[in-house]
């Protein structure tokens, strides 16, 4: 089931081949990469990957697919992340990663060494600290929910109602106009969906899977209740 409200399938279709291409290309590169490179050629696969992500739930692609390029993407993440990273990708990382936990065996071990990066950065003054990121690095790791208060407005908006989650979702766009990928959807070819994966992240944490959620912009319903394919 096609999912996205901005582009066509025809678009996702043409975008997926062009960066599915362009990461395989990259990929027999792999063994001739200088070993002082290999921080950007993971920030370069890492990226291409990640659009992979997206665009395989925009297109309604088998969750297996999904998690597959989740995987491929999060571990690239874990070899190029540095300090000064964005706390968007972080964020979605580490949603997804909850979104994605019967599975946490598989992928757990790049989530700690990217949290415990995190905290280092965070230590020395060059990483933004963000009570979420805190908040989904405790429960991933420790199964611990604790308390936060993010940066991010409408996370602290949401309690534990579906209702509050419907409310918060309406400032989920606007809260990102200074991430990299706000408004790409009016470009010919830099736009991948938008997708609220750490407010999906936190209903699942809260056990909210009202259905009314699967009506809100930019919520990945699908991907919290993951229905067999």
């Amino acid at each position: 089931m096609f999912r996205d409200k901005y582009k066509d399938e025809e678009y996702f279709r043409q975008e997926f081949k062009f960066n599915l291409d362009t990461f395989n290309e990259f990929e027999e590169m792999k063994t001739g990469v200088n070993k002082n490179k290999i921080t950007d050629f993971g920030m370069v696969q890492s990226g291409y990957s990640y659009k992979l992500v997206t665009m395989s739930y925009s297109l309604g692609l088998p969750f297996n697919e999904i998690f597959k390029w989740f995987k491929i993407s999060l571990r690239y993440f874990e070899l190029s992340y540095d300090v000064y990273g964005s706390t968007y990708d972080l964020i979605d990382y580490l949603s997804l990663a909850v979104l994605f936990e019967d599975r946490k065996a598989e992928f757990i071990e790049d989530i700690e060494k990217i949290f415990q990066k995190y905290l280092s950065f965070v230590d020395a003054g060059d990483q933004l600290q963000d009570d979420y990121i805190d908040f989904l690095g405790m429960y991933l790791l420790h199964d611990q929910v604790v308390n936060f208060h993010s940066r991010l407005e409408y996370l602290n908006l949401m309690g534990d109602t579906a209702d509050s989650v419907i409310e918060a979702q309406k400032f989920w766009y606007y809260a990102h106009s200074e991430a990299a990928w706000y408004d790409t959807h009016k470009s010919e070819d830099a736009y991948y969906g938008y997708w609220s994966f750490d407010t999906a992240a936190l209903c699942k944490i809260r056990g909210i899977y009202d259905e009314r959620l699967k009506e809100l912009d930019y919520f990945p319903y699908d991907l919290l209740v993951q229905k067999d394919d």
